[in-house]
């Protein structure tokens, strides 16, 4: 992505957090205090730039790489043969996906013997798919018999 792009994102980041926050009741009064750590807070929000956090939530975006990535954190690693039998799937879509997924920094392979095992290596996604789970999201699957 160009200096331009990035640019006119933060710009309209910028607009969008002033205008998102403005006209909301968040613990904060009109006293100078309370005031100061309202526009700290703004400006670190400002200052936040979310790339990589963006690039793992595109890159989970997606159902089949969200079961993957589901997948192998509740195995603990895979090859791609068995994640084609799990999500029913050509070999040829799976290793897309996983492509995107290794690109993205967000799995890793290692050779075990004649195979390529996944297994998640980033922390912001194992966090991501943990809370789907916390949620509930995921519980009327979590129950097979």
């Amino acid at each position: 992505m160009g200096y331009a792009n990035e640019h006119a994102a933060q710009e309209d980041l910028d607009r969008t957090v002033s205008a998102d926050f403005s006209g909301h009741d968040y613990p904060f009064d009109s006293s100078g205090e309370d005031q100061k750590s309202k526009d700290e807070i703004f400006d670190l929000i400002k200052r936040m730039e979310f790339t990589r956090e963006a690039e793992i939530f595109k890159a989970l975006g997606h159902p089949i790489r969200l079961k993957i990535v589901y997948g192998l954190l509740k195995v603990g690693g895979c090859n791609v043969k068995n994640m084609q039998e799990c999500l029913g799937l050509h070999q040829a879509t799976v290793s897309q996906h996983l492509i995107h997924l290794k690109t993205r920094g967000i799995i890793q392979s290692s050779r075990q013997g004649l195979e390529m095992v996944y297994t998640v290596t980033d922390n912001w996604a194992k966090c991501i798919v943990d809370n789907i789970e916390k949620n509930n999201v995921l519980a009327p699957y979590n129950s097979i018999d």
